[in-house]
């Protein structure tokens, strides 16, 4: 909103709760009565608003896209009684203003807005709305101010009552804004909750000096005739000239002192005491001092002879002294008041956060600083340094339910919340209570452990732990369940829950299962799904890690709308929480340069908090008690800032043995995560790092005293964790940071290791979980080059991968070994086979050639002699049989010869088969068997067949003799073989 937007929207009045029991009739709520009554039945507000004038002339009717001077006219932010704020940019300087648009064409009225307009403008401070400049538009004066985004005070606060300390906090500022206005002898006239703004980022400006006062060295003549404005309940500014001619009534009733009545007492600085002590009064007691008068009823301020009520008459609650202040501004003779803003100050700074509570001192055996540790809510009174980011927060968080403190490491997020917000809301009067968790490894475990007792719980420890297991079943299946818990027991028992989750960034380092990620985001919507329920979840997280939260969509565009940037403190914020804390306890710093030599070292030091807190812890082990001092000598010595934290821990580091010191190595190297973030892991787990659980139990002992590491008993189903108690050793200590870049390569494989690990002995060492392929060769690289220790587990799981790995290589090479061997002697076996077929195949040839010539001798003789036909007859079938049978003969050849090339063709499929093809071999050795086989017998029958042939040539040939012997004598006998081999 604008810095005039809030108090133009909501009015210019501010009334006191409650309806009017009682009018007292004085003179003066008379004349307003009267003034009132006698307006004509038929003014308008916009008649009434331009100081009594009609709208004869063209009225105003500024509208967006309007341009006035440079300034182009945006959207309207509001309007009032008197006039209209809009939202414009400068098209000059490039930046958005508010414009404040003033109803009227009265030109003496317009003149001295101008004139008292610039001189405020020369007020230059933190906590005063800047007046850019100030001007004439169409007859109407204007004002343009610097825009601003917040809410006015009137809303935060809205009617309730709250602690002395927050109020002090909030008006601080004001009284300071007012110093600073009153120094240029400027009177604000109108100071009220609804021109008191608190930004987003938890300044408080003061608003509307558009009726101020500029007193010119003196005090306006009380006979001086001037026009007045009352702003009404009904908000609308009413022209009171004709009310007095001794005097001028402006302001807001219910703020109005007893000279603003027009009781004849000039205005002065004092007027504005007299609105300071109202709002004092109305923020500690919840009420006005006069309720229940409201309107022009409260004209009773003017009566100087009555009192005001006294603060402690109406809350009992609030400090004596703090009550005295209070009464002192509502004092109605104005010479009892505060003489200035200055004094006012003064009497109230005691009772600002943490200095009101200075008579509370902390004994001096405990250190008032933290450490590297974060601040708890029981250590809260030492928590200073953020009360303006405070105030933001809390403004926020009452419209939005979820969110998120976003920051740097080492900015104090989970002290910001656990220390500042969460004390603060319960300080407010309002009941709250707060839940804390971290999401760890098990988010909606973690989760579960903070619902569950809020559940029937049983009376075993057993069946706790089955109720949890249920319990964060359930969660997955119904994420609204938590909601639903956590709602129905705020409403039971009357009060307000905040749920914070500390170290959100856990759930993306932590977690490595997206699904239960999501599972437990879902759960956090359920939970803070509207503005209107008893629920807020704050969760705090890492700047760096904000960009992973988009994997849930639904969360993240709830958690966008409530972001809250957390920054370093500035430097009176870090000064407020260095040197207050050994205040409390009676100590103080030797010199301020000693101080300012700290502020401006952390001032360009990244995550300053933790730093200073233990910087100042180690002064606070070295001071001088004699004295009450933390010494210069000390400091010197320590290192200063830079070196505290780095000698600290070396210190540690050198005082251990040389085993030790590896332990230590490795106990870093495991509680840091490879993102550089700190990791929570079980004191088992740290049990796998050496066999020695002994030594290592002592190693930790001594990195805990030290204030190194930090453990967390666990409740329920966990047990013991260990981390390192701040991020800002993982940056600071440079022993650290070496071993993390000696390790840079291997702690994403280390991760692996210690998952694959855990989950392979958890399932009894199944070989099934060991790794194959790349990540073998993965161990194997690791292996050679890593020179660490590793816990057993890992070691085995290590073994177990390599062992596997090498019995599968050489099974492989005895499989393809033994398959060559076998493929090499089935080539052999076929290539014999393939030389036995072809020789049996060219006998069958030969054998069937001779059987051919025999054929045709046998025909030409039985043509010559036809009288040996009948003899020669059996001859003849026997020769055919013959032939038939060398048919047969070259058939089996040519069959023997397909199946020969069929087998050559099976064994250079052969050559080509793999493992799983083996059966096939020895169904070709079989073929092979059986063509040798057939080869043989081939061969044994055409032996019997040459063996028969031979025979029957030796019975032919005796045939033939005697033949030739019967006819011997009738001349020559033609031979039957005629032309063939006599042998």
């Amino acid at each position: 909103m604008g810095s005039a937007s809030q108090n133009e929207r909501e009015g210019e009045i501010s009334t006191a709760q409650g309806a009017p029991r009682a009018v007292r009739d004085t003179g003066v709520a008379s004349r307003v009565q009267s003034a009132a009554s006698a307006l004509p039945p038929n003014t308008s507000l916009s008649a009434l608003r331009a100081g009594g004038q009609n709208a004869g002339g063209a009225p105003l009717a500024p509208a967006p896209g309007m341009r006035i001077q440079q300034y182009e006219l945006i959207r309207q932010l509001g309007a009032g009684g008197m006039g209209t704020v809009f939202l414009a940019r400068d098209t000059r300087l490039g930046r958005r203003v508010a414009i404040k648009l003033l109803q009227t064409r009265n030109p003496a009225f317009t003149h001295r807005f101008i004139l008292e307009a610039r001189a405020t403008a020369r007020c230059s401070h933190e906590n005063i709305v800047v007046i850019y400049e100030v001007g004439e538009f169409q007859g109407s004066p204007f004002m343009v101010l610097e825009f601003l985004q917040g809410q006015s005070l009137q809303k935060l606060v809205s009617g309730q009552c709250l602690p002395p300390a927050r109020v002090v906090e909030l008006l601080a500022p004001v009284v300071r804004a007012l110093e600073c206005a009153h120094e240029q002898g400027i009177v604000h006239r109108d100071l009220k909750p609804d021109n008191i703004l608190v930004t987003d980022s938890g300044t408080v400006k003061v608003l509307d000096f558009g009726i101020a006062k500029v007193l010119h060295g003196q005090e306006a003549s009380p006979d001086k005739t001037r026009v007045g404005q009352v702003h009404t309940p009904e908000g609308v500014g009413v022209d009171l000239s004709n009310l007095t001619q001794n005097g001028a009534l402006v302001g807001t009733v219910p703020y109005m002192s007893p000279e603003q009545w027009g009781n004849g007492v000039p205005v002065d600085l004092r007027t504005d005491i007299w609105a300071l002590g109202i709002l004092l009064f109305r923020m500690l007691a919840g009420r006005h001092p006069l309720e229940p008068l409201r309107g022009p009823q409260l004209a009773v301020t003017a009566f100087l002879d009555e009192p005001m009520p006294r603060l402690r008459d109406v809350a009992p609650d609030v400090p004596a002294a703090l009550a005295d202040v209070v009464d002192r501004c509502l004092r109605k003779r104005k010479e009892e008041r505060f003489p200035d803003a200055a004094s006012v100050l003064r009497a109230l700074e005691p009772f600002l956060p943490g200095r009101y509570s200075r008579d509370l001192r902390i004994d001096e055996s405990e250190s008032p600083y933290a450490g590297l540790s974060s601040f708890q809510e029981s250590n809260a009174a030492l928590f200073f340094g953020r009360s303006r980011e405070i105030g933001a927060l809390v403004s926020r968080i009452r419209d939005r339910p979820l969110m998120a403190v976003v920051g740097p490491s080492g900015a104090g997020k989970s002290s910001f919340v656990r220390a500042g917000l969460v004390p603060f809301l319960k300080r407010s009067g309002d009941a709250w209570e707060s839940l804390v968790l971290r999401p760890g490894r098990d988010p909606l475990g973690a989760l579960a452990s903070v619902v569950a007792p809020l559940m029937n719980s049983s009376d075993s420890l057993a069946q706790d732990l089955q109720e949890h297991r249920r319990l964060v079943a359930r969660m997955r299946e119904e994420p609204g369940i938590v909601g639903t818990v956590l709602r129905g027991r705020a409403r039971r028992e009357r009060k307000r829950l905040l749920l914070f989750i500390d170290q959100f960034e856990e759930l993306y380092t932590q977690v490595a299962d997206a699904r239960e990620r999501q599972a437990f985001t879902a759960c956090l919507s359920g939970i803070a799904d509207d503005a209107t329920t008893p629920m807020r979840v704050v969760l705090s997280i890492r700047s760096d890690f904000l960009d992973r939260v988009h994997e849930d969509e639904r969360f993240m565009g709830e958690l966008s709308q409530g972001l809250f940037f957390l920054t370093a403190p500035h430097q009176e914020g870090l000064r407020d929480a260095l040197v207050q804390p050994a205040e409390m306890a009676g100590y103080r710093f030797e010199s301020p340069e000693m101080i300012s030599s700290m502020l401006e070292h952390l001032n360009s030091t990244e995550g300053a908090l933790p730093l200073l807190q233990f910087a100042a812890t180690q002064l606070w082990e070295q001071r001088d008690t004699a004295r009450k001092l933390l010494t210069q000598e000390s400091y010197i010595e320590m290192g200063g800032i830079a070196g505290a934290l780095a000698s600290h821990a070396d210190s540690v580091l050198d005082k251990m043995t040389p085993s030790a010191r590896v332990l230590v190595r490795s106990l870093f190297l495991r509680l840091v995560t490879p993102e550089r973030t700190r990791a929570i892991v079980s004191m088992e787990e740290l049990h796998e790092l050496s066999r020695d659980t002994v030594e290592l139990q002592s190693v930790t002992d001594q990195l805990v005293l030290a204030r190194l590491l930090v453990v967390q008993t666990g409740s329920g189903a966990t047990g013991a964790t260990v981390e390192i108690v701040h991020e800002s050793l993982i940056h600071r200590w440079p022993t650290l940071h070496r071993w993390l870049e000696e390790n840079q390569d291997d702690s994403a494989f280390l991760e692996q290791l210690r998952t694959a690990a855990r989950q392979w002995h958890a399932k009894g060492r199944d070989g099934g979980l060991l790794w194959r392929g790349e990540m073998v060769e993965e161990a194997q690289r690791f292996q050679r080059r890593y020179r660490g220790e590793l816990p057993q587990v890992q070691l085995d799981f290590l073994s177990a991968v390599v062992s596997q790995a090498a019995r599968a290589t050489r099974w492989k090479r005895a499989l393809v070994v033994g398959s060559m061997v076998f493929l090499s002697v089935l080539v052999a076996a076929s290539l014999v086979a393939l030389v036995l077929i072809r020789e049996s195949k060219q006998e069958a040839d030969r054998q069937a050639k001779e059987a051919r010539q025999a054929e045709a001798v046998a025909q030409q003789s039985l043509a010559v002699a036809e009288a040996r036909e009948r003899a020669m007859v059996e001859a003849k079938q026997e020769a055919e049989a013959a032939t038939k049978q060398a048919v047969e003969a070259k058939q089996e050849a040519e069959a023997a010869t397909q199946e020969a090339v069929e087998a050559k063709q099976q064994v250079q499929q052969a050559l080509r088969m793999s493992k799983r093809d083996q059966w096939r071999l020895r169904i070709a050795k079989k073929i092979s068997d059986k063509n040798e086989k057939a080869a043989r017998q081939a061969e044994a029958r055409n032996q019997r067949l040459a063996e028969e042939n031979e025979r029957k040539f030796l019975e032919e040939q005796e045939r033939n003799r005697r033949m030739e012997k019967q006819f011997g004598k009738g001349g020559p006998v033609p031979s039957l073989f005629m032309g063939m081999d006599p042998q």
